[in-house]
């Protein structure tokens, strides 16, 4: 029997995500710090570098409010962490002559020579925040160091060592109970390893501002190269250039745009746009996002998601990979709020921001909002807004095709500016009859309108009537600036359903058996109510036209609309064979059903020799 023992590697713990979103926020700041691509690369070499880089920013004059205008520490960062050894103001304050205790840092911002007291308070309140940051970097390098431990971490839920474990509260955890001065309610705090209490002191680095609320906000993403690009630009870069430029520092919020859903989608656009080489793959094959609004001051706590669904990343990447300059118009035009509009205008331009970066971020239909009809303009332009409705809202690449053809069909026309006016002024169920009146001037067939209105869906002609619109405006627009028009080449086959097949059915049953056909198509068109509509139908029936499975198909009991939605089909059908026969106008009314004459079907042989 061997002697020998099998020795087994033991492999140190890893820095992952822990789908804690203070935690992975500080994480992805921390390693932009260093440069590391992948969280697992993190070690404690790396946390060292990351603390001493901080220390340089937090603990300069700039960020302490020394020979500057106010404190970063004392003002923004007490949204994030109340009461730390970060804002507590205690430890800077000095006694004077007078008996009174004064802020030191103000008292040095106008003061000629430094008093060798004040010196030895900024000296030790530097101290105390530094050693603060030691214990916490010593915490989280034991965690990588130990393989084994005896207590759970809530962040990270890793088993991590006693001695690696501390108690947080709100001055060091956004958002959890109890500072350090008071315990309501007796709160303990939360236990928590060394390794996700450092991450957070890293979050300063991946929170903004928003546009114009001035809110302070950040991502959540695991996808690094998205979140360190973030904390990297609009953190550390951003921090640098204060300190070398002995400015006051605050959180980045200089986004010419407004809204919190503005500001998130503004800077997904930025990232895209600066970064396209890193970014434009995750974009495309994005990870869970949420934007999350919050405060933590001690106030009262506040958190709000926004999640940004990966669909309009998506978006975002194919829209650019097609035209950069789309790309752009989409973005600026939807988005911007330029710095020198004023009063008036300004806050119309701020409103309309708002209301479409929150439909965008919602998922929902932004073309009537887009529509300027007093300048016949589509804000935002229609590749731009053909991918949204294509990438976001799911529209079927035919049915833009058909919608694109029939635009300009009605752009290019004699009458256009009349067509225009009679689009923009059709409500609720005009516009099955404007669109009825497309298929008899030949721009659409029957198939097309029926793919345009399918059957349930009785919001669609409100959108249709918009994206008409958007082509038209977006067509006059490239003739005026002699560009083309670019419009989809393909034309799609549609296959018809169920329902259509049967219209289609019955439709040429009507052409073949009634022989004053434009008579009682003129009825059919002039009727008013269900009543109206069934005597129609009634009419065809008697004399073999329809049979009573059609009746019943076209006309069903128990529904509004129904009836009316497979008239309008029907006739759409009927329309489009019968085209070149139709008059102008209106077929006359009040024709009496003997007057419709109908063509007898053939006699056929049956079993048993009858005929």
């Amino acid at each position: 029997m061997s002697n020998f023992k099998v020795l087994r590697a033991v492999e140190m713990p890893k820095v992952h995500w822990t789908g804690h979103p203070f935690v992975d926020a500080g994480l992805a700041a921390l390693a932009a710090g260093v440069g590391v691509r992948r969280l697992e690369d993190l070690v404690p070499m790396h946390l060292q570098t990351a603390c001493e880089k901080l220390t340089r920013i937090l603990l300069s004059d700039q960020a302490l409010g020394i020979g500057v205008e106010k404190s970063f520490l004392s003002s923004s960062m007490s949204q994030l962490f109340p009461n730390s050894e970060f804002v507590n103001p205690s430890p800077w304050s000095v006694k004077l002559n007078d008996g009174k205790r004064r802020d030191v840092r103000k008292l040095v911002h106008s003061a000629a020579l430094i008093p060798a007291e004040w010196q030895q308070v900024i000296d030790e309140a530097k101290n105390a925040i530094y050693k603060a940051l030691q214990d916490d970097l010593q915490r989280a390098q034991r965690c990588l160091q130990s393989e084994s431990g005896d207590e759970i971490c809530f962040a990270c839920g890793e088993l991590r060592p006693s001695d690696a474990m501390v108690i947080v509260r709100k001055d060091k955890m956004p958002l959890l109970e109890g500072i350090v001065n008071f315990y309501p309610a007796f709160a303990y705090g939360v236990r928590i390893c060394g390794l996700c209490a450092l991450a957070v002191r890293f979050l300063p680095f991946s929170v903004l501002r928003t546009g114009e609320g001035k809110r302070l906000w950040f991502l959540h993403t695991q996808a690094l190269s998205v979140a360190s690009i973030i904390a990297q630009t609009y953190g550390w870069e951003h921090f640098d250039r204060a300190v070398s430029a002995n400015k006051v520092l605050d959180f980045f919020g200089s986004w010419q745009t407004a809204g919190d859903a503005g500001t998130v989608l503004y800077v997904l656009c930025e990232l895209l746009e600066r970064f396209r080489d890193q970014l434009w793959d995750i974009y495309l094959h994005p990870l869970p996002t949420t934007a999350y609004l919050f405060s933590n001051d001690n106030r009262g706590g506040y958190i709000q998601a926004l999640p940004i669904p990966n669909e309009l990343l998506t978006f975002f990447a194919k829209l650019q990979s097609y035209s950069t300059g789309a790309f752009r118009r989409f973005w600026r035009e939807l988005l911007e709020v330029s710095p020198n509009l004023s009063g008036k205008k300004r806050k119309e331009r701020v409103s309309f921001v708002k209301l479409v970066a929150l439909r965008i971020l919602n998922m929902k239909p932004i073309v009537g909002v887009c529509l300027d009809d007093n300048a016949s303009k589509l804000i935002g332009g229609w590749i731009g807004h053909r991918f949204y409705l294509q990438e976001v809202l799911g529209m079927p690449l035919e049915r833009l095709a058909i919608l694109e053809r029939l635009g300009i069909a009605i752009a290019q026309s004699e009458d256009a500016k009349k067509l225009i006016n009679e689009l923009r002024s059709a409500r609720g169920g005009e516009l099955y009859g404007v669109l009825l009146s497309y298929v008899r001037r030949g721009w659409l067939k029957h198939d097309e309108f029926y793919t345009l209105l399918p059957p349930n869906d009785y919001g669609a002609a409100g959108e249709i009537r918009d994206i008409l619109l958007a082509v038209i405006y977006e067509w006059q627009r490239c003739r005026e600036r002699g560009e083309e028009f670019p419009a989809l080449a393909e034309r799609a086959e549609l296959t018809p359903d169920e329902t259509l097949a049967r219209i289609q059915q019955i439709g040429e049953r009507l052409l073949k058996r009634l022989s004053n056909f434009k008579r009682w198509l003129g009825r059919l068109q002039m009727a008013r109510t269900t009543a109206e509509l069934r005597g129609v139908y009634l009419t065809a029936v008697r004399h073999g036209a329809l049979s009573f499975s059609d009746f019943v198909f076209l006309a069903p009991l128990g529904s509004r609309q129904t009836p009316w939605l497979l008239r309008d089909y029907l006739l759409a059908f009927l329309f489009e064979k019968v085209r070149e026969e139709l008059p102008e106008l209106g077929v006359e009314a009040g024709v009496e059903e003997d007057e419709i004459a109908v063509i007898e079907p053939e006699q056929v042989e049956i079993e048993g020799g009858e005929t």
